[in-house]
């Protein structure tokens, strides 16, 4: 294992960015310095975003901080400046650096910028074999620095941002471009340069993650029972959902999902049953009593075809082309205890986590593909199906030698 062993004492702790703590970026005036600073030195990008996580309707990116080649630092105000596509020509153009690269790369591209090429340092972390990959562990390893974490949970959509989270965010971006020299010569040294690349522009194509399904069923399971205590959260769910977005604040900021669910269990018929329930008192959900209770009402008379079920239906994660489910399910499992075995060896024996060359859900998809194809005289095109699953070629590679 490739983690260091030392205490946080032994890292000298980095409080101040090099050229000190610049002021936001908040005029179309200012974006204009941003790109002029990039194309007069071109070169890989620092890049990191804040989000207003839990405060906002959506969680949008409210600042991206830019540390460009050139050594300047910049702090977008997104609230103030939301449309960046001005910054396209230039910052676009360039290599971007990120820690943990897909969330924030999805919150950027809703602001009108996007990279021309990624390199995820949190990924290369994992690559060349560190089990602790947080952007603060990585620096402790790797650079024997370490950044504070005080405001990681901060509303970052408070403005004016106080001088110390700004100096907070400036270094989020501080060291990147040296952890990128340490971690580049690493993975050419483990011939994994490729693998790395692989992943990156796998992260840079994804488009925005689909919702998913059933969200509103989170926190019911054990607690309701019936198919209208279901239907009921699901009405409240949207009227929620609803009304945190006119009011722009986060859903759990109006009520929260443990209230949801006791009101779907309770069935409230009027405002003081509602009131019973103490996240529904306060003054920010009693605004939408009258749609609390609506809910209920309406819920209340529908037929029960039109209930959900207690239990989602689950799509079957693979679908037999020779044999029955029946038929193979024996197979499958000693399959899947088979190469996933095989799986944990080989990760072993490359010092990193098998999840990085594949997840559980796609070990058992080739288990039950092998024992379907046992019962043929066809080969299963092993190629194809892992691709179709997600898999770089990279982990196909990988995957084959234990196939």
């Amino acid at each position: 294992m490739s983690d260091s062993s030392k205490n946080l004492s032994e890292f000298r702790l980095v409080k101040v960015p090099t050229r000190g703590v610049p002021d936001p970026v908040d005029t179309a005036t200012a974006l204009k310095s941003v790109s002029e600073a990039v194309l007069a030195e071109p070169g890989p990008v620092a890049v990191d975003a804040e989000r207003a996580s839990g405060f906002r309707y959506g969680e949008p990116t409210v600042l991206v901080q830019l540390k460009v080649a050139g050594g300047q630092t910049f702090l977008l105000d997104t609230i103030a400046v939301e449309d960046l596509s001005s910054l396209q020509a230039s910052v676009g153009q360039q290599e971007w650096i990120l820690h943990d690269a897909d969330q924030d790369l999805r919150g950027i591209a809703e602001h009108g910028l996007r990279p021309a090429k990624v390199f995820d340092t949190s990924v290369a972390a994992r690559l060349i074999g560190l089990r602790r990959f947080g952007l603060a562990a990585v620096c402790e390893q790797l650079l024997g620095l370490t950044l504070d974490k005080d405001h990681q949970r901060a509303n970052w959509a408070t403005r004016p941002l106080p001088q110390d989270w700004l100096r907070y965010a400036a270094l989020d971006v501080e060291l990147l471009h040296q952890l990128r020299e340490i971690l580049l010569e690493r993975l050419s040294e483990l011939d994994r340069l490729s693998w790395f690349e692989e992943s990156c522009e796998a992260i840079r194509l994804a488009g925005p993650r689909a919702p998913k399904p059933d969200r509103w069923r989170k926190g019911a399971h054990g607690v309701l029972r019936s198919p209208r205590e279901f239907a009921l959260l699901k009405e409240l769910w949207e009227v929620r959902d609803d009304a945190a977005k006119e009011l722009d604040v986060s859903p759990s900021k109006l009520v929260n999902t443990k209230a949801l669910v006791a009101a779907a269990a309770q069935h409230p018929r009027n405002r003081r049953d509602l009131g019973k329930i103490h996240a529904f008192r306060s003054p920010l959900a009693r605004q939408y009593e009258e749609r609390w209770l609506a809910a209920v009402e309406t819920v209340r008379w529908l037929p029960p075809e039109e209930l959900p079920p207690v239990k989602p239906a689950s799509s079957p994660s693979y679908i037999p082309i020779f044999g029955s489910k029946d038929e193979l399910k024996d197979a499958a499992s000693r399959g899947f205890d088979s190469l996933k075995a095989k799986l944990n060896r080989l990760a072993t024996d490359l010092d990193i986590e098998s999840v990085l060359i594949a997840t559980s859900a796609q070990i058992k998809h080739l288990a039950w593909l092998r024992a379907d194809y046992a019962l043929s005289d066809e080969a299963p095109d092993y190629a194809a199906e892992m691709e179709e699953l997600g898999l770089l070629p990279w982990q196909q590679a990988q995957l084959l030698k234990l196939l």
